[in-house]
């Protein structure tokens, strides 16, 4: 028995999981919880050259170094809308390298699966027909309370096979002859809420038109600001809008060093979101101090997103005279 146990702890310490650098932070906790070894989870640089996607060249590079170590690749996390920056992994390059070393291709689509009712966006999912499983979260841009996430698994029985439970005392005739679902079966814990409930409510409200709708005036507007942004050379877009999130920055001028712009762009965040007329979010891409312009509400209207600019454009104005005073 001793044996056993240490040939299995041995075999789990040789799988590896592979994700860009990118990709939600709650895929590094899961795989802890999950008890890989935190020295087999690759995290893979990206950089601009991608748009920060996921690299497959550099995934098979890396994948192919592990086999070559006696690891085992297991495990790859793509992500359609990246949380920092709404990078796309391309999803079909990245199976092509999974199917190499017969390794699961998990897609977080959490945030840009919801446009993807749009036709005009599906060319994002572009080889989804070739993974294991895909996640979208419906609260996050299709006007769905928190929290609603959606799971798709190729394989329901790889799912049930190690989730399964079935003492006498939840035993019943629906789940044994079929007919129903258990999701006991389907997750760790045994009972759930109806979080279907309120999607479903949402999507026989206001129809897939209209769905598709908001979708489209949300994406319309952020192309607006990352359009005036672009118009105005004080200002960089860091990253190319896939969706509806613009990652826009400061640029270095006037003498101005990188660490210098970081601390630009960092004043101008704090500055706006003390007015209380508009709040901005920040992220890290390529080493920069990056902010975050993200449209989406369902009562967001174009003259907000203009109103947003305008206060951006003042506010931007007296910090780069400020620095002009101090040189």
């Amino acid at each position: 028995m001793t044996q056993l146990v240490k040939s299995e702890v041995a075999g789990i310490t040789r799988l590896t999981v592979y994700a860009a650098d990118q990709t939600h932070p709650t895929f590094f906790k899961a795989c802890r919880l999950a008890g890989f070894d935190p020295a087999n989870i690759r995290s893979i640089p990206t950089g601009a050259e991608t748009d920060y996607a996921l690299d497959p060249a550099k995934l098979l590079e890396i994948m192919q170094a592990d086999v070559d170590a006696g690891l085992v690749p297991t495990y790859i996390c793509a992500t359609v809308g990246t949380t920092s920056s709404n990078a796309v992994d391309p999803v079909g390059a990245i199976a092509d390298v999974a199917a190499r070393f017969s390794a699961w291709v998990h897609i977080d689509a959490a945030h840009a699966g919801s446009a993807c009712i749009c036709p005009e966006f599906r060319h994002h999912l572009a080889g989804v027909e070739r993974v294991d499983s895909i996640s979208m979260s419906p609260h996050k841009w299709l006007m769905t309370c928190l929290d609603c996430t959606c799971l798709w698994v190729r394989d329901t029985h790889r799912l049930t096979g190690s989730l399964e439970t079935n003492p006498e005392y939840l035993k019943n005739d629906a789940s044994e002859s079929g007919t129903v679902t258990d999701l006991k079966d389907m997750q760790v814990g045994v009972g759930r809420r109806f979080r279907g409930l309120k999607l479903w409510m949402v999507m026989r409200t206001y129809g897939a038109a209209k769905l598709q709708e908001h979708i489209r005036s949300v994406v319309a507007m952020a192309k607006m600001f990352e359009d005036t942004v672009r118009a105005d050379d004080r200002f960089e877009v860091v990253v190319p809008r896939n969706f509806a999130l613009v990652c826009f920055r400061i640029k270095p001028r006037h003498g101005m060093t990188e660490e210098d712009a970081d601390a630009a762009n960092r004043e101008l965040m704090e500055r706006l979101n003390r007015t209380g007329k508009a709040y901005l979010a920040h992220t890290a891409i390529g080493g920069k101090f990056v902010l975050r312009f993200a449209v989406g509400s369902s009562l967001q209207e174009e003259r907000h997103v203009r109103s947003a600019w305008e206060l951006i454009k003042k506010t931007t104005t007296e910090i780069m005279e400020e620095i002009v005073v101090v040189e």
